[in-house]
């Protein structure tokens, strides 16, 4: 305080400036109040407009997912695949599929997990999740009966498996209990290329093996609150998943060598089935595209600058909250 132009005596400013800071000491735990309430406010608001989001989120999720697949029984392909031979035939025709998405989503055993959404934060979509868990139970049973039907190869000429890396084309004479299963298919082409969980257009929209409806070939949206953990699908998919990933188990390995007259080598199959499912985990990893890894990126920084905007906001809040304390005192 400056009392050099003030009319009081000494004694009586001392005594006064003691009562400014005893007020001042006073009044802090008000100060100190009123922020905290400022910030209860703040995010009382802030947890509000959250709520508020998931409300209408809630309320809309289901209608408009029931809308974007309502016309999909009449315009996907349903697909007959036998995994024994990778064969893969028209069970139903749909829209028309260009040769060349069709040869990269049925890629069979030589299916590398590129046509695979991955879904990212950014780019989340509730499709593409269920594209992946079909898409992937295909890639994965074609490389395990092509990777058995290698094993087989090789022990029937004495020889031990290394690697199960593109090992295509070793069908021919070998018995495999493979599962047939239908597959329906959808190409679509109108979705924005920076978004890339939709930009790669294919979905793979069901599965089924017996006693198939339409229910089976479409996405199941029953619980928009269980595909957010899980994506859900019907008891006949499920089946049919449960078949296809049954091709990687070392039972079913075992089972197909005594078939193809291999009964001494259960060890030899059993590690075999575990190795593949190994390298079979790399495969279906998902590589990430450049247009992918971007995204990502981009997805890193916007976070971190609202990070680092936020906390200096609250810097400047504190300096300038303190700044306007010392100069009231």
């Amino acid at each position: 305080m400056n009392s050099n132009n003030s009319v009081l005596s000494r004694t009586s400013t001392r005594q006064l400036e003691r009562m400014i800071g005893d007020a001042a000491w006073i009044s802090y735990p008000l100060h100190l109040a009123a922020g905290i309430l400022k910030t209860f406010v703040y995010v009382f608001l802030f947890i509000v407009a959250i709520f508020l989001y998931l409300g209408v989120w809630m309320a809309t999720a289901h209608d408009r997912r029931a809308e974007e697949i309502k016309d999909f029984s009449s315009e996907q392909t349903i697909y007959r695949v036998d995994l024994a031979n990778n064969s893969v035939n028209i069970a139903k025709a749909g829209y028309a599929v260009d040769k060349e998405d069709f040869a990269k989503a049925f890629d069979g055993c030589e299916g590398s997990g590129g046509q695979l959404k991955n879904p990212t934060f950014w780019d989340h979509n509730w499709l593409a999740e269920k594209s992946d868990v079909f898409q992937s139970a295909y890639i994965g049973a074609s490389q395990n009966i092509a990777a058995l039907q290698y094993a087989i190869y090789r022990a029937k000429h004495g020889e031990q498996v290394v690697s199960f890396h593109y090992v295509c084309g070793y069908g021919a004479g070998v018995v495999v209990p493979a599962p047939v299963v239908f597959i329906a298919f959808l190409h679509r082409t109108d979705e924005s290329i920076m978004d890339s969980a939709n930009a790669k257009y294919n979905w793979f929209t069901g599965a089924c093996v017996t006693d198939c409806t339409d229910r089976d070939f479409s996405p199941r949206n029953d619980s928009i609150y269980a595909d957010v953990f899980k994506p859900q699908v019907t008891k006949n998919q499920g089946k049919a998943l449960a078949a296809l990933e049954a091709t990687g188990s070392p039972e079913f390995w075992i089972a197909t060598a005594h078939a193809n007259g291999i009964t001494d080598k259960d060890e030899w199959f059993a590690s075999y089935a575990e190795k593949n499912q190994v390298q079979l985990s790399k495969v279906l990893g998902h590589a990430m595209t450049p247009q992918e890894d971007f995204n990502r990126a981009f997805e890193l920084a916007i976070i971190c600058s609202l990070l680092f905007f936020g906390f200096i906001g609250v810097w400047i809040a504190c300096r300038t909250y303190k700044f306007n304390y010392s100069q009231e005192n």
